[in-house]
């Protein structure tokens, strides 16, 4: 039932947003996978399962999963679910324009969140869920299928949907001084982001990444922080972990050859890191959620 490799889901020459409608009665394994999932659900009920604990879904609710975060459903009971699948390029390419919007950056950064134990479900509003419910029920496939070769007009649509769906969601404890934190983002925070993407084998130290970008080390952890939720070291780690996560999945790499790929030398340091942001180890991960063959 659930894809977890990218090529699965975006095929050669494929838009980079596909989207799939579920009917769940019954338990779902757990699972994981290499690309960001927004799941919504638009009827019935269940329960959540995820590193981050058990958490009751109903009509309106919103998880929002990064690569390599784990879940499940429990306790289905006539439960309804889309999911909308996004390449994470997709946030750092043609929809990277999204992080400078004040509120869409918030809510790109709750789907991007790179703290521990993702996967809290939030709240879509009902007049965004109406419109959501409505484009995802007339644009959900198969990605392999004939309604994925016309990739302009669907891409559009999903872009539109994944706009709306990000502009109504409501994080649950969220404040207003929450908001407040993140109206403002400030462009070192941004460049220092995009120069840790683009470079996770590197050895990176906060020194030289707020030098870089020309702030003291102490205002760049501030600034990051309040924009992305955690210090820009975190950042860099959750990065290197889903990059990890993603290769146990998608090859036989042995865990220590893939800890150095992504910049964890150490093999010792490199478990230990991976189990921080996925509560298990590198080997326990594979051996859950890899598909077989």
């Amino acid at each position: 039932m659930h894809r977890v490799r990218l090529a699965e889901v975006f095929p050669p020459g494929r838009p980079p947003i596909a989207a799939e409608r579920f009917e769940l009665r019954s338990d779902t394994a757990s699972h994981s996978h290499d690309f960001i999932e927004l799941a919504v659900v638009t009827g019935g009920t269940a329960t959540h399962v995820s590193a981050a604990g058990e958490q009751p879904l109903a009509r309106g609710s919103v998880t929002m999963l990064r690569p390599g975060d784990w879940h499940g459903y429990h306790d289905c009971d006539r439960l309804t679910v889309y999911n909308l699948y996004v390449s994470p390029e997709a946030f750092r390419r043609e929809l990277a324009w999204m992080r400078t919007a004040p509120h869409l950056g918030r809510s790109v950064r709750i789907a991007g969140r790179s703290g521990r134990h993702t996967g809290h479900p939030l709240r879509l509003d009902p007049t965004a869920l109406r419109v959501v419910e409505s484009g995802l029920a007339e644009t959900a496939g198969d990605p392999g299928s004939d309604l994925a070769l016309h990739p302009g007009p669907v891409y559009a649509v999903r872009v539109g949907i994944l706009l709306c769906l990000l502009g109504g969601v409501v994080p649950q404890g969220s404040t207003d001084a929450d908001s407040e934190r993140t109206d403002h983002v400030h462009p070192a925070v941004l460049a220092a982001a995009q120069l840790v993407e683009n470079d996770i084998q590197r050895a990176w130290h906060l020194d030289e990444l707020a030098s870089t970008v020309n702030l003291s080390p102490p205002y760049l952890t501030r600034m990051f922080t309040a924009h992305l939720g955690v210090p820009p070291m975190t950042y860099l780690g959750r990065l290197r972990a889903e990059r990890a996560a993603a290769l146990l999945i998608e090859t036989d790499m042995p865990v220590a050859a893939i800890g150095r790929l992504v910049g964890w030398h150490d093999p010792n340091y490199a478990s230990r890191r991976f189990r921080h942001f996925f509560a298990l180890s590198p080997a326990a991960y594979r051996t859950r959620f890899r598909p077989d063959g």
